[in-house]
């Protein structure tokens, strides 16, 4: 009788770990209104009346947004940092 191999369905350690935080990001994360891309660190996301649309579906809109961010890193505001000595 030949042997069966186990067959691995979600692929190496590396891949499995990315897809579970991807999932865990998934209900925290906003996306664009337009494409429901989560934006990258560095592109700048335009507001309209709080639904957030990004750099490539801001062409698309007639109106113009109340307000635009630039997005950064979970760590922006959390490194440390040298302070002038008093």
């Amino acid at each position: 009788m030949p042997q069966l191999s186990v067959l691995k369905p979600f692929g190496p350690p590396e891949l499995s770990f990315v897809r579970s935080s991807m999932r865990a990001l998934k209900g925290t994360a906003e996306g664009c209104e337009g494409c429901h891309r989560t934006p990258l660190m560095g592109e700048t996301v335009y507001f309209y009346a709080e639904r957030m649309v990004c750099e490539l579906c801001r062409p698309l809109r007639d109106d113009t947004p109340t307000r635009s961010e630039v997005v950064h890193s979970a760590e922006h505001e959390l490194t440390v940092r040298r302070r002038i000595a008093a």
